[in-house]
């Protein structure tokens, strides 16, 4: 193989790689980034209010 073609192909895995552990990393901590985003601050809001009613 060149060396041209075995950085090819050493780029096409590490970006597999680094786009893999993005997802792994956005499943894990996915219920934390809900928290943080906007339209799903409402609906906790809201639940929270419901034992009150009650």
């Amino acid at each position: 193989m060149k060396n041209n073609t075995l950085k090819l192909v050493l780029s096409i895995i590490g970006g597999v790689v680094v786009v893999g552990a993005i997802a792994v990393a956005l499943i894990h901590f996915w219920d934390d980034l809900k928290k943080l985003l906007p339209c799903c601050k409402e609906d906790e809001e809201l639940l929270e209010f419901d034992d009150i009613e009650a």
